[in-house]
């Protein structure tokens, strides 16, 4: 078996600690939905479905949380004050709901069991800044690009054409976003960069390998290149860890 697929048995940990330990961002062996009828044990193929949905559950509570906290009741919802900012965050908080509740249907249609939403703490990546339009758009310019790349590190290794199906379109929208936000941050004046390609954002061409938030070039153009370049489990839980208690 590959090696992303090579993970711990933790399914509900929220715990930093326990969340570290793991090989990617979910735990593995995930236990069938409690029912009358025994269902037959899973193939190896059926099981890293499962897990790969979870992985990409994981990530989506993750979008869903951070555009959440500037919406509504949200902790930063009254820092933003542009309407087309406000309207974006809106926009974008709902459809990541909504990629949340798909794929906690689909993996219970699968006969798995869905990871519980983990802690998240925002305040790492947003340190002393003050939270305005812009430094939420520079997070969002940030956080969609990994969600792209992630999606794209992992679709080609589901077994189900329906669960491949369902994924791309999801890996679209992500992508959608990333152009939405770029083409906006051009708008408004917070894009340095709005013609450079790049196909590793948020990535930058000086540490191109680096996971760390501070080596991240949020300025890249609303289309940014031809092809993405996926990324590993092990990369994506690398950059999205310090967001994770």
């Amino acid at each position: 078996m590959p090696e992303d697929t090579q993970i711990t048995s933790a399914a509900n940990s929220t715990s930093r600690r326990q969340f570290m330990g793991y090989a990617a961002l979910f735990g593995g062996g995930m236990a069938l939905v409690s029912c009358s009828v025994t269902l037959p044990p899973k193939t190896a193929a059926e099981q890293q479905d499962i897990d790969i949905l979870n992985y990409a559950l994981t990530l989506e509570y993750l979008e869903a949380e951070f555009y959440s906290a500037f919406t509504g009741s949200g902790p930063y919802a009254s820092k933003l004050t542009d309407p087309r900012v406000i309207e974006y965050a809106k926009e974008i908080a709902a459809h990541e709901i909504s990629h949340v509740e798909a794929l906690k249907k689909t993996i219970d249609s699968l006969g798995g069991k869905y990871v519980t939403k983990p802690t998240f703490d925002f305040s790492p990546l947003i340190g002393n800044a003050t939270v305005n339009d812009q430094l939420f758009l520079q997070l969002a310019a940030t956080f969609e690009p990994v969600g792209v790349r992630a999606y794209l590190g992992q679709v080609a290794r589901l077994s189900n054409p329906e669960l491949i199906a369902a994924a791309a379109a999801i890996h679209a929208v992500e992508a959608n976003h990333v152009s939405a936000v770029q083409e906006l941050r051009v708008k408004l004046g917070y894009n340095a960069a709005p013609t450079r390609q790049t196909d590793i954002a948020p990535q930058s061409a000086a540490k191109p390998t680096s996971t760390a938030a501070a080596d991240f070039d949020a300025n890249y153009s609303p289309t940014p290149t031809a092809f993405w370049k996926a990324l590993t489990m092990a990369e994506v839980l690398a950059i999205v860890k310090p967001v994770i208690k």
